[in-house]
């Protein structure tokens, strides 16, 4: 299924691995909400901010992907999602600068991912927005073949508010199919089951032949976090059509869905624990309401405990202060200096008998001096042990 002009297109596959490397001391800020209202302070921003300005290394995304940000709140962010908001902003300013020669790659990138997101089941609006970009640079370009077809898509979608009134009339609604060949075609992808949508219509599940008529199309397919599209024009001679579908959970998917599970309330030192080794770090810094608490680990063979106990918890407000606590924390540590949060080992006094040596059972006038002392106030006991001379003990009861 391919012409000469162009042929169907796929996405790169696969995801970046994260990886970051810190000189200085890590502390990740997990943020357990409630999340900011639109146009609020992001709280969790401004605590990074603030574990930066005291010297700290905030955890934060490497730059080649993102999403640990959010992860760290609960949410969840695609690696699809991020692609899609990167190549409407690509046609946006292209757009802009009236360059529709960069505008349409761009915008028809954005489709077929918006396509295969919205084949998932998620929300697609920039699909109108981007075929809009397509039809107002088409009909700026004189090509109308291309702005006849964006129209006919964005009818599909419901409209777009970008495009004027005027324009919608220059290429009123056409029967699709009228005077115009059927091409059938079988549509499949490596995921058994995966469902299909053709021109943002879901039409089954893999595998799932289908008649279209010839023109340009844009067919999706996703599986949960697999997803894929196609993009093209149809020919009689391509019977089949196999859609490449590519995981496109976030690297920090995992996390995000961890921190989620906690409902909002602080976890279980092992759940912490959990977080602080996937993302590498020692320390972490919990908001939960108007609060946070500063939580640590010396290292992976104990669990994360509160740091400095009522003085690692504060307002928001006072959060110098708990970063204060955590910089005495951290030195103590790095020092080899016994932690102040966990309790001294001390000296059993006791003596310890040898793995060889036998245990001795307690003698006899032990639980008979004892048992004697309870009925009386006070008691002389003699007591003769073979082993021992005779001996004078003296109890005193109220």
């Amino acid at each position: 299924m391919a012409s000469a002009g162009r042929a169907w297109a796929t996405p790169p596959t696969g995801a970046p691995r994260p990886s970051a490397s810190q000189d200085h001391e890590r502390i990740a800020v997990i943020d357990l909400g409630p999340a900011p209202a639109a146009g609020a302070v992001d709280v969790a921003r401004e605590l990074r901010a603030a574990v930066a300005s005291a010297g700290f290394t905030p955890v934060l995304d490497d730059g080649l992907h993102g999403g640990l940000d959010d992860a760290l709140a609960g949410r969840s962010t695609e690696q699809d999602a991020l692609s899609l908001a990167a190549a409407m902003a690509s046609a946006a300013q292209a757009f802009g600068a009236l360059a529709c020669a960069e505008v349409v790659p761009a915008a028809r990138n954005a489709i077929g991912i918006a396509a295969a997101r919205q084949a998932a089941g998620q929300p697609a609006p920039e699909l109108a927005r981007a075929w809009a970009y397509v039809l107002l640079c088409a009909d700026r370009e004189g090509q109308l073949d291309t702005a006849h077809v964006a129209a006919a898509q964005l009818r599909t979608l419901g409209g777009s508010p970008d495009v004027p009134p005027a324009l919608w009339a220059k290429y009123p609604a056409i029967d699709a199919i009228a005077g115009r060949d059927v091409v059938e075609l079988t549509i499949d992808t490596d995921v058994p089951g995966a469902a299909v949508w053709v021109d943002f219509r879901p039409v089954g599940v893999a595998p799932v032949r289908v008649e279209l008529p010839a023109g340009d199309h844009v067919i999706a397919a996703a599986a949960g976090a697999r997803r894929g599209w196609a993009a093209g024009t149809t020919a009689a001679s391509q019977k089949t059509l196999r859609v490449p579908l590519s995981d496109t959970a976030g690297p920090w998917a995992a996390i995000a869905e961890r921190v989620a599970g906690w409902h909002g309330k602080l976890p279980a030192p092992a759940e912490l624990a959990w977080v602080l080794t996937r993302v590498r770090a020692r320390v972490a810094l919990v908001r939960h309401g108007n609060t946070v608490e500063a939580w640590g680990q010396v290292g992976r063979s104990e669990p994360p405990h509160l740091l400095g106990g009522d003085d690692g918890v504060a307002a928001i407000a006072e959060t110098a202060r708990v970063l204060g606590v955590i910089a005495e924390r951290v030195a103590s540590w790095n020092d080899h200096a016994p932690d102040p949060d966990q309790p001294l080992l001390t000296e059993d006094t006791v003596p310890r008998r040898r793995k060889d040596e036998p245990e001795r059972p307690t003698k006899w006038w032990v639980y008979g001096a004892i048992g004697s002392a309870l009925a009386v106030g006070a008691t002389i006991i003699l007591i003769h042990d073979s082993a021992s001379e005779r001996q004078r003990v003296e109890l005193h009861y109220p």
